[in-house]
């Protein structure tokens, strides 16, 4: 499979803060897969989540969005991404397994969940 997201040594620093938020982080999203983010509060989840969905741009690193640097996507960029962030919960009431076995029905290929 290919990939759709390449995120390598992803570094950011809000304007506030004298330390990067994100410190070098690196992963990558093959096409058909459904990728989430778990981890403590101040972790860097949403922060990840705002900067590959284009709401926060000035990061370091270098990210790829279907081989091409995200950074030369316009708007039609967006017609292509689903994302869903912590607020609104939209799916309080099920597990994690529940929401997993729920968004696999929009791809093609049967997926499988990652854990570490």
């Amino acid at each position: 499979m290919a990939n759709i997201f390449e995120v390598k040594d992803l570094k950011f620093k809000y304007k506030a803060n004298k330390e990067n938020v994100l410190k070098g982080l690196n992963f990558e999203i093959k096409e058909g897969e459904i990728f989430g983010f778990l981890g403590p509060s101040g972790a860097g989840k949403s922060t990840t989540q705002k900067i590959i969905i284009k709401i926060l741009e000035d990061y370091q690193g270098q990210i790829l969005y279907q081989g091409k640097d995200l950074k030369d996507y316009k708007q039609d960029f967006f017609e292509d991404i689903g994302v869903s962030f912590e607020m609104p919960i939209h799916f309080s009431k099920m597990t994690a397994m529940e929401i997993f076995n729920f968004f696999k029905i929009y791809i093609k290929r049967k997926p499988t969940l990652k854990h570490s």
